[in-house]
């Protein structure tokens, strides 16, 4: 039986609801009551309270206050707002804070009903989650195999695992933090996995344990090994600290797995072995490097055996810097300050030269920098393209590697500044133009999205462009507006105070005596006061 809290400063009303209320028969346990926010603040904390019905508008806490602070001590807890019809903007406010659903005066009991049966089938609804939650925990921690497939499958994703996260894992997998003897890394994968078992989902879903079982037991003398199937044609092993004599073997019993597929289900595996490795942290990166190297090598042969040595190393950092420089370049450009792209470029530069590369491999990529920034980034306007033409004539006539650089970087430099200065300029005469069709409809309420819509901009991107131009969100700077502009108004007696509501955008005079006071520190009429005592 799920229990409630009635909150209502009016007693008539709270025994109202807990006599014509069928709680039984609804989930419910007799609710508990109490008649201001202060009094229910200790029946919170005193214990679980699954539902909280509270009256929006209450002298000292209001519902708005109390739903914020019951959400904090249960958060589960489910809270029903109830509002008249000149509160209704309370009940809005109350909903931001974690309110599910509110009821308007007078009180149909037929609405209460539906939504307390709504409440008890969510809440029971968050248990089920709770409880499943429980007992995957359970069972993973019984399964051995199931703890060292997502161990594999974490320690090989392309962010490292956090030092916290990797030290857990090694207690719970009984594995050494620094392996003192190195890891090596073997992935093993079925060649034309898509057309050797033809449409049979259990026929490929067995051709993938198989690899597994092989690659397992082929390498279980080897010593503490891991072993998980990472795809469905994909079986990957990591063995940690093997014996001098052992290490020998991994040729042998790779290939004792290449034979039993060949002669058991006629596929062809092409086997990967990295290089030695002597941190977890590396593994991402080495896994990338064996994925790589097979698939250079499977160009041209299937079947084979192939070790990442230095060689291959190179080739999957030519190709990874390749792949990565201009992507992370363009993203870097995005931003105003041309100060991380700028160390970015002297860093990458400085990377192309001691891997080893020549002039004319840096030079080509330089130049396609240069036309990606212009195009993509800075819109190729009038003066963009000329500096560009001129960094490109500038490129071709470079003698050395610095010299490069030191051209790529002034344009950089130049192109940002005016980027920025045109940028900025735009910016400005729009959130100017803006603010003043705000104050202008100021009486009116407006969502962001229908302001985006009058000035044809994405809500996202004028809610960014506007906190960066005014350092406020805009609802935050409607307030201040309205806040602002009541306090003008309250220092002229002759304008009555609903009056005043209604010229700065508030529907009721009690949600504006209420924003007023929780901005300013006094109601409208104390505020008035001060300049008419």
């Amino acid at each position: 039986m799920l229990q409630v809290l009635i909150v209502d400063d009016e007693p008539s009303h709270v025994q109202g609801l807990v006599r014509h209320i069928p709680w039984a028969k609804l989930g419910y346990l007799i609710p508990l009551t109490a008649e201001s926010g202060e009094e229910a603040i200790p029946i919170l904390e005193a214990g679980p309270v699954d539902v909280l019905i509270t009256d929006v508008s209450m002298p000292g806490m209001n519902g708005i206050e109390l739903a914020a602070e019951a959400k904090l001590i249960h958060p589960d807890i489910q809270i029903l707002v109830i509002s008249g019809y000149n509160e209704f903007e309370f009940a809005q406010e109350a909903i931001e804070v974690g309110a599910k659903g509110y009821v308007l005066k007078p009180l149909k009991l037929s609405e209460i009903e539906r939504k307390l049966t709504a409440f008890r089938q969510t809440l029971e609804s968050i248990t089920q989650i709770n409880e499943q939650t429980i007992k995957l925990k359970e069972i993973v921690s019984d399964s051995q195999e199931m703890l060292k497939d997502t161990f594999i499958f974490d320690i090989l994703e392309e962010e490292p695992m956090e030092e916290e996260s990797l030290h857990s894992w090694c207690q719970l997998l009984n594995l050494p933090n620094q392996p003192s003897e190195g890891i090596q890394l073997i992935t093993a994968i079925i060649d034309n996995y898509s057309d050797s078992s033809g449409s049979d989902a259990q026929s490929r879903h067995m051709l993938g344990s198989a690899l597994l079982q092989s690659v397992s037991v082929g390498l279980k003398d080897l010593g503490n090994v891991l072993v998980s199937k990472t795809r469905p044609d994909q079986v990957v092993a990591i063995l940690i600290n093997p014996s001098i004599d052992k290490r020998s073997n991994i040729d042998k019993q790779m290939r004792f797995v290449q034979e039993y597929m060949n002669n058991s289900y006629g596929v062809l595996v092409s086997v990967g072995i990295s290089r030695w490795g002597y941190e977890w942290r590396e593994m991402n990166q080495i896994f990338r490097e064996v994925k790589f190297t097979i698939a250079d090598v499977r160009q041209s042969s299937n079947g084979s055996i192939t070790y990442v040595g230095n060689t291959e190393r190179k080739a999957f950092e030519d190709y990874r810097m390749q792949e990565n420089m201009l992507p992370d370049l363009l993203m870097l450009a995005e931003c105003d300050d041309p100060l991380p792209l700028v160390d970015k470029v002297g860093q990458t530069f400085k990377d192309l030269e001691n891997s080893g590369h020549n002039m004319a491999y840096i030079q080509s990529l330089s130049i396609s920098l240069l036309g990606e920034l212009s195009r993509k980034v800075w819109q190729d306007t009038e003066e963009i393209s000329f500096l560009n033409k001129r960094a490109w004539h500038r490129l071709l006539d470079c003698k050395t590697i610095d010299t490069m650089k030191d051209i790529v970087i002034d344009y950089i430099r130049s192109a940002s500044m005016l980027v920025r200065k045109e940028r900025s300029l735009q910016q400005h005469h729009l959130i100017s133009r803006i603010v003043s069709y705000m104050e202008e409809q100021l009486p009116i309420s407006m969502t962001v999205k229908q302001l985006a819509e009058q000035f044809h901009i994405s809500a996202g991107h004028l809610s960014v462009l506007f906190k960066k131009e005014t350092g406020l969100t805009i609802s935050d700077f409607v307030k201040n507006l309205r806040m602002k502009k009541a306090k003008e108004l309250l220092q002229n007696p002759t304008i009555k105070i609903y009056e005043v509501a209604e010229r700065v955008g508030f529907q009721t005079p009690a949600y504006f005596t209420y924003q007023f006071k929780k901005n300013e520190g006094c109601t409208p009429q104390e505020y008035r006061d001060r300049f008419y005592v």
